[in-house]
């Protein structure tokens, strides 16, 4: 997963955005390549739109746009699907920015992304402005409490479903799996060769699962475990954060250039989330702004994804002496978090103000400097979401080859995820990248090579394999 601060968990937060009307219209045979309307003047990708079912139960009722997008390889043996993360990160704008994978894969497929429904380009979900702007800090320490939560859900819910209608019903990743075997028939291609990163994962899981004998490969890089109840989600999450976090503090102590060389970095930690707790945490780059302990949170762990060490000890830093001359420019929100999306995959039931507080004490015991994770709002947000939930939790049942790909230290999908997911496949095989970070594919000449005879030549890894970092 990808997150953003709590403050973008929506993709499109102005209600008069522009929306892709749904309508009864037929799907459209093929793919008309063109243009990207976002960089027209760029040849090498081509854009186009594919129209699908609003819901894949009534195939015959209304449709919405998915936004697509191609970068043709230079000696191609089919299609690679590309599946984005998040939820909500944008394919499109992926292949624009240039392509996902390593030119060893790149250039041996014809590489197609898409913006999944309800992100972006295609058919956004789109909620109250002024509600996503006052999204609450969810954090109980500072008097957060689960009816509030639960209100400002409910209330977020009823406004998205008001200004973007029942798509809100439809954006598990079920039913992306369904749209991309869409694009599969419209392609005109018998099998996929597909590459999920992140949350991405779980729709190419999904894929699997539905139309396992039009599965060519399928590569899961950072990988989403579907199987876990909400509690061992939230301690699983909180662990690999604090382990990410722990490792950070390894290299501060080791490294001169970091800016809290000498310091204890947990204690730096510990005293700026008291404050943030207390509510006189200031932003130094606009002191009039206060930053919550959910956004601390948040961003500490969003420097861990590159990782990017020395941008988190200047951001703590410059938290501690209150200078903006040392903050660093704010961790790159990669991608937006749609909490309709995630709680259409999750079933989350918290019977009492009681129980959320014992869950919260659990996956703080996990954490015990950084104390949560940035899931912790999501989680409590979907105990009152009021949509579907039509992909719930489960574990995948998915009997082609895959390979799954992980980092050691991922702040976000942690590597007991991978070994569980790998677990759970009896044809399976994980390979451990022995760093950091988040995202494997392209990190070392070991994990490319890797990721290239799979792709490319369908040959998997012996079990056990590891890249060094």
């Amino acid at each position: 997963m990808r997150l953003l601060r709590t403050t973008a968990l929506l993709t499109a937060a102005a209600v008069g955005a522009t929306l892709a009307a749904a309508t009864t219209a037929a799907a459209a045979p093929g793919v008309s390549w063109g243009p990207c309307p976002d960089d027209p003047e760029d040849t090498e990708v081509r854009c186009a739109s594919l129209t699908v079912p609003l819901d894949w139960a009534n195939p015959s009722g209304d449709t919405i746009e998915i936004a697509l997008a191609r970068r043709a390889g230079t000696n191609p043996i089919g299609t690679l699907f590309f599946l984005p993360g998040g939820p909500g990160d944008s394919g499109v704008n992926r292949l624009l920015r240039g392509d996902p994978v390593p030119s060893e894969i790149a250039d041996r497929f014809d590489v197609v992304s898409f913006d999944p429904r309800g992100t972006n380009r295609s058919n956004p979900v789109v909620c109250d402005a002024d509600l996503v702007r006052t999204m609450p800090d969810a954090n109980p320490e500072a008097g957060a409490t689960l009816a509030d939560v639960r209100d400002y859900a409910r209330a977020l819910g009823a406004s998205c479903r008001e200004h973007t209608g029942a798509l809100v019903d439809h954006v598990d990743s079920a039913s992306v799996a369904r749209d991309v075997d869409a694009v599969r028939t419209a392609l005109g291609e018998r099998r996929l060769s597909l590459y999920g990163r992140s949350y991405g994962t779980l729709a190419g899981q999904m894929y699997a699962e539905l139309f396992p004998n039009r599965v060519r490969a399928l590569a899961l890089d950072s990988v989403f475990d579907h199987s876990l109840t909400p509690t061992r989600f939230l301690e699983t999450e909180a662990a690999t954060g604090e382990d990410s976090f722990r490792e950070f503090a390894e290299w501060c102590a080791e490294t001169a250039e970091c800016a809290l060389h000498g310091e204890d970095v947990a204690a730096v930690y510990d005293g700026l989330y008291g404050k943030a707790v207390a509510g006189v945490l200031t932003d130094p780059t606009n002191p009039a702004r206060l930053v919550g302990p959910m956004e601390l949170v948040q961003q500490t762990v969003n420097y861990f994804y590159g990782p990017r060490w020395p941008e988190a000890a200047a951001y703590l830093d410059s938290l501690a002496r209150g200078s903006a001359r040392s903050a660093p420019k704010a961790a790159e929100e990669v991608a937006p978090f749609p909490v309709a999306a995630f709680c259409a995959d999750h079933r989350v039931s918290i019977r009492s103000e009681r129980e959320w507080l014992a869950l919260w004490q659990k996956q703080k015991r996990m954490a015990p400097t950084l104390r949560t994770h940035f899931a912790w709002l999501p989680v409590s947000m979907c105990s009152a979401w009021p949509a579907a939930t039509p992909n719930p939790q489960h574990r995948p049942n998915i009997d082609v080859p895959v390979l799954v790909l992980n980092s050691l230290h991922d702040p976000a999908t942690g590597y007991e995820w991978a070994r569980n997911v790998t677990r759970q496949i009896d044809r399976a095989r994980l390979l451990t990248y022995e760093g950091w970070g988040h995202g494997v594919i392209d990190r070392t000449e070991c994990t490319r090579a890797v990721g290239a005879a799979y792709l490319v030549d369908l040959r998997l890894p012996a079990r056990g394999a590891r890249c060094p970092a």
